[in-house]
């Protein structure tokens, strides 16, 4: 972390470094009490899996004292240190910054603190955060230079393995042995099974990956034409493999689906693709799931310890049930399955919605000379990409950036809950930069919102999961009078036509509707059944401490998960689920005590 901040009039390394001794000596003798006094007058503590086998907020000390009493003795939480890899900072003079090194019973540890002065003129922790690295027992596995001591007949075994699978078709080939008894399987091979397959890999857990793609990378190889990534590539990198530097900021549906086919293969991981998992189940006498899988031809069961379902942070598509639509004789479809291009060339477009997915459809119908109309059923919340990749990514995803380690631990430092108190302000401020855009989306018919108490883009994504649009180019389209807006309710379909309440009536070739998906769970209720799925809770939205619910934490079901979100977050989550999953299967904690220790995350 680069310090090229004002020099103070004081050593603020010097006060962090007495603050994490008196921390550290606390902890050491126990004395709560003790921590109360270094905290400030509004502390917040955010736990990953480091203390509690879960993802925890804390606020105040009252709450954190009583935190520390019951996870002090058990987790051996001891030797606070800072990094020294990293510099103190004090970003515009107004918090002192640290990264700390710490360990526990089971493994090494970091964090990061911010202490804030009061009145007195005394610096306490406004924030710390806690993360798992990794465990003591079972580390990740590294290729070193001693590793040319390798018996040469295993090295000549594992070359004679990567070779029949190579000539079998690869991760397409026959069920292996291995496969069909792994650890962990995962059902979905997008980025977030992938991410902590290759994780899991390291760690030395077998793992299979069973998707129903023909192709690791379809399920964005097949989405819409124009489909381009909404965070900067250096967000969105996959571990152990990150992007060409000559690659664009916003790299393309189709860079992204060759680059996973290629990290399944480069990783080797194992693949079933042209699979489907039909049902699961779990015996808690055995401690393991039965799982089937349709592979076409051949129909494979398999046992698992642990099963994951990483299909995406959505369920089921939602067609909206509009009268006549038998009677179309157009083509209707979900934006999931709509893959736009070149055929739109003359057809009259309707797209129904007016988030992200609706006006990036739009504008790809648009620009291959479809005349369109957008269908707006609520208030959309709208920030140019200009304003908001340099506000939501620029410090720490960037040309510039740290690391990726150091961008990712400190980019998660932060509890959620504080980021939703802070970012009203930045909303009114981005809303500010864009006014002459919103105000022209306003004069063109399409209403615009900075979402309840001004919450923006935090409340869309974490709760609402949709109603927002990063604009790269559809808005002046709007403005321009090139996609025309209607914000009435659609009554019905004819054969031709979208009649819409007051009457008006719109020439369609095409309805795309970008209306939303169910609950991710309800992708699970085909293969868990109704009874299982019924006592899960709802995968995302916040709980009550502020953290995403179920979503890379433990859902309330023994030896079972899931993983949602988007690039960045896959790639720092999974991590902490692999090695959840690897503490399980290597005995240092039972799958019971990991699911007391999340059970908040099942309410809801």
């Amino acid at each position: 972390m680069s310090d090229t901040t004002a020099v103070p009039s004081f050593d603020h390394r010097a006060v962090m470094g007495d603050w994490v001794a008196a921390f550290d000596c606390a902890l050491s003798t126990g004395d709560t009490r003790a921590v109360a006094g270094l905290l400030g007058a509004d502390p917040w503590w955010r736990d990953l899996y480091a203390l509690r086998w879960d993802i925890s907020t804390l606020r105040g000390a009252v709450d954190i004292c009583e935190f520390l009493d019951e996870r002090l003795a058990a987790s051996g939480f001891r030797e606070v240190r800072l990094d020294d890899r990293h510099a103190v900072s004090f970003p515009e003079e107004t918090y002192i910054e640290a990264v700390i090194n710490f360990t526990t019973r089971v493994g090494t540890r970091s964090g990061v603190v911010r202490l804030l002065s009061d009145k007195s003129g005394a610096w306490r922790a406004w924030t710390i955060s806690t993360s798992l690295q990794e465990l003591t027992d079972r580390p990740f596995q590294q290729v070193k230079i001693s590793d040319i001591e390798q018996d040469a007949a295993t090295a000549s075994a594992m070359s004679a393995e990567g070779e029949a699978r190579h000539a079998a078709g690869g991760s397409r080939g026959r069920a292996q042995a291995d496969d069909l008894n792994p650890s962990v399987l995962i059902i979905g091979a997008g980025h977030c099974g992938l991410f902590l397959a290759a994780h899991l890999k390291r760690l030395g857990i077998t793992t299979l990956l069973v998707d129903r793609n023909k192709q690791v990378g379809d399920n964005w190889r097949h989405r819409y034409h124009g489909l381009v990534l909404h965070e900067p590539k250096w967000s969105a990198q996959f571990p152990y493999m990150s992007f060409p530097e000559t690659w664009p900021l916003l790299p393309n549906k189709d860079m992204i689906a060759d680059w996973m086919e290629a990290y399944a293969r480069f990783l080797d991981l194992r693949v079933w693709t042209a699979a489907e998992v039909t049902e699961a189940v779990y015996d808690t006498v055995s401690g393991s799931w039965t799982v089937v899988v349709d592979r076409g031809r051949q129909r494979c069961v398999l046992s698992t310890k642990q099963l994951v379902f990483a299909t995406g942070n959505h369920g089921v598509p939602q067609l909206p049930d509009i009268a006549g639509a038998a009677d179309f004789t157009g083509t209707m479809t979900h934006s999931s399955e709509h893959q736009g291009g070149p055929s739109l060339r003359g057809l009259d477009v309707v797209v129904v919605g007016s988030g992200s997915s609706a006006l990036d459809v739009a504008q790809d119908a648009c620009d291959q000379g479809a005349h369109v109309t957008l269908v707006q059923r609520g208030p959309t919340h709208v920030v140019s990409q200009r304003a908001a990749i340099p506000a939501f990514h620029g410090a720490y995803y960037g040309e510039s950036g740290p690391s990726i380690e150091e961008a990712d631990l400190m980019a998660t430092s932060m509890p959620t809950r504080l980021t939703f108190e802070l970012i009203p302000h930045l909303t009114r401020s981005l809303a500010e930069a864009d006014s002459e855009l919103l105000f022209g989306l306003e004069e063109a018919g399409f209403a615009t919102t900075l979402g309840p108490d001004d919450l923006g883009i935090m409340y869309m994504t974490f709760v609402r999961a949709g109603g927002y649009y990063l604009d790269r180019g559809g808005a002046q389209l709007i403005i321009g009078g090139r996609i025309a807006v209607r914000r009435a309710q659609i009554e019905r379909l004819t054969a031709t036509e979208v009649v819409f309440e007051d009457g008006m009536r719109v020439h369609a070739d095409m309805v795309v509707c970008c209306t939303g998906y169910t609950n991710m769970r309800d992708a699970a209720r085909p293969i868990l059944g109704d009874e299982v799925t019924e006592r899960l809770a709802t995968v995302w939205g916040l709980d009550d401490s502020g953290e995403l619910r179920t979503a890379f934490r433990h859902c309330g079901h023994d030896r079972l998960w899931f993983l949602a979100g988007g690039f960045r977050d896959a790639r720092i989550y999974s991590r902490y689920v692999a090695l959840a999953i690897t503490a399980v299967e290597a005995g240092i904690v039972d799958s019971a005590s990991l699911a007391a220790a999340s059970a908040t995350t099942v309410k809801g």
